[in-house]
């Protein structure tokens, strides 16, 4: 009982702190969204939803990056790219497959300025 204590303990922290995202984290997805938003004129709801859509996929992909290992360009391009996948698929789901893909060009803007 006193080592699953012990482990709990040392787990939960970790887990915690894991899910929240970074200063930098949250300043590259601000900056993305407000772009995006703008460029794309959403409304309120709309916008709120791919400012937490993108911050919660540049936070996963860290904690995958993390969680992996991985350190050269390939292995994160690799991460990045299911990364991807997953927030397509999301966009997808709520605004349709045009929609989505505009905002994930425009997104892609964002990052290269």
């Amino acid at each position: 009982m006193k080592k699953l204590l012990i482990i709990l303990l040392l787990i939960l922290p970790s887990l915690m702190l894991s899910q929240n995202a970074t200063k930098w984290q949250q300043k590259n997805a601000d900056k993305i969204s407000s772009y995006v938003i703008e460029k794309m004129d959403l409304n309120t709801k709309d916008a709120a939803f791919f400012s937490k859509a993108q911050l919660a996929q540049i936070v996963e992909n860290a904690n995958n990056i993390k969680e992996s290992g991985a350190s050269t360009a390939e292995e994160k391009k690799a991460v990045y790219r299911i990364g991807y996948t997953n927030i397509k698929a999301k966009l997808e789901k709520r605004f349709g497959k045009k929609l989505a893909a505009d905002l994930l060009k425009a997104a892609n803007e964002a990052r290269s300025q």
